[in-house]
């Protein structure tokens, strides 16, 4: 059922020297687009958000980038209740945002504040805050670690684009911002008014969640050794009878020592490796081909109609029809 709460809800998002522009621009243009899209349906009643970005002080403040970002007011003066307090990461190493008072102000602005959400490393911001013990969260895969070893009283899960435990929002890294964006819009405003702003910001399909924050190519490509042939050979041969027999023998192996090895070096087993890859390979000729969906079921290896839909319902959440349309 889609929502029907017709308002406008007030977004604080912090600034401070070093933070990740994208972070916080993202996001912001995915939320100031409800506004738009909602205006366009005749009758509609106003809704959106409203945006003020906070500082030390009013004036421009640097981020990571140079890119300055201007504060309309200075959270030393400001405690106002939020609908949402939206936090951006910043450089590896950089603290810069535990000086001026903030880490206190964020903890005293969250107790006023109806949803708090950080994007990327602002995970390590809300936690050095104290905010987020027994929480569940999620940041860039590049911080997880290291964000559970300082904060052992947070749970911390770096394989998803976002995250929701209680009122504590987070995502990975940068774009995924727009993710958890669009995941709030939803909550707040229904899955139609979400998926337009998707479609207008010509993002990907709103993605789940839990989708994790890479592909399995991208992963294997960084740490395949022994395996790296026979992965450029597989995505030439997606369309092949790719059996567990079939790709030991291209690495001279038995079965199941190739299987075995292959899991301790890729992460994934090997048909899940493939059956990923072909899925990712049907997405791509879903959006960018007029090929018929038998045409694709057969070129991905999946050949029937029947065995991609379903295998494709199941990984995206949507047929592959219907994710077609989405993208025409």
């Amino acid at each position: 059922m889609e929502k029907s709460d017709h308002q406008i809800k007030h977004i604080g998002a912090v600034l401070y020297p070093g933070c990740v522009a994208l972070d916080l621009v993202g996001p912001i243009e995915a939320f100031n687009y409800v506004a738009l899209m909602a205006a366009e349906e005749a009758g509609a009643p106003e809704l959106g958000y409203r945006i003020t970005l906070i500082g030390e002080e009013i004036g421009p403040v640097p981020s990571m980038s140079g890119l300055r970002l201007c504060a309309d007011t200075s959270y030393k003066k400001f405690n106002e209740a939020l609908n949402i307090l939206l936090v951006p990461g910043m450089k590896s190493g950089d603290c810069s945002y535990q000086q001026g008072g903030l880490p206190e102000w964020i903890k005293a602005q969250a107790v006023r504040s109806e949803r708090i959400a950080s994007v990327c490393s602002g995970a390590y911001v809300l936690a050095h805050a104290g905010i987020l013990a027994g929480h569940k969260v999620t940041t860039h895969w590049n911080h997880g670690n290291i964000l559970q070893q300082s904060y052992p009283d947070i749970h911390v899960d770096a394989t998803q684009i976002h995250c929701k435990s209680g009122n504590i929002y987070s995502s990975a890294g940068v774009t995924a911002g727009i993710d958890l964006a669009l995941a709030i819009i939803e909550e707040d405003f229904g899955r139609a008014l979400a998926l337009k702003v998707a479609k207008r910001l010509v993002v990907f399909l709103k993605r789940p969640g839990d989708q994790a924050q890479f592909s399995d190519l991208l992963s294997a490509q960084s740490v395949a050794t022994r395996f790296t042939a026979l992965l450029e050979w597989a995505e030439g041969h997606l369309a092949s009878d790719l059996t567990i027999e079939a790709l030991a023998d291209q690495c001279a192996m038995s079965p199941r020592n190739f299987s075995r090895m292959f899991h301790s070096d890729i992460g994934l087993p090997p048909m899940h490796y493939i059956r990923q890859r072909r899925l990712e390979r049907a997405r791509l000729l879903l959006e960018d081909t007029e090929q018929s969906l038998a045409m694709i079921a057969r070129s991905t290896g999946f050949m029937t109609v029947e065995r991609l839909a379903r295998t494709f319902r199941s990984a995206w959440h949507v047929s592959p029809a219907q994710y077609r349309k989405r993208f025409q």
